[in-house]
């Protein structure tokens, strides 16, 4: 199971959460993974207890882990598909 850490504001998370879990379930990966929210200034401190970030605004502090812009999870379309397709391939690595 893979311990992704998702860095996102309270207004974004749900919008970003809901399409995570509908992408995610539609590539097979459903009960592969565990999400976490953290508020981005939180970041550095609580990343190493995880295998990757999901960001959805600038990050500032450097960290030692795979880090995908979620963005594109907010606003859909092409963004959102290569987002998922991204995340999607670190469940599986």
């Amino acid at each position: 199971m893979k311990k992704i850490l998702l860095a996102a504001g309270t207004g974004i998370y749900v919008k970003v959460l809901d399409k995570l879990e509908t992408g995610l379930k539609k590539r097979g990966l459903a009960n592969q993974y565990s999400i976490t929210k953290c508020k981005v200034p939180e970041l550095a401190k609580q990343a190493p207890a995880f295998d990757f970030i999901i960001r959805t605004a600038l990050l500032v502090d450097k960290v030692d882990k795979p880090v995908v812009n979620g963005i594109g999870l907010a606003t859909g379309g092409q963004a959102a598909e290569d987002a998922l397709d991204e995340i999607a391939a670190l469940i599986k690595a």
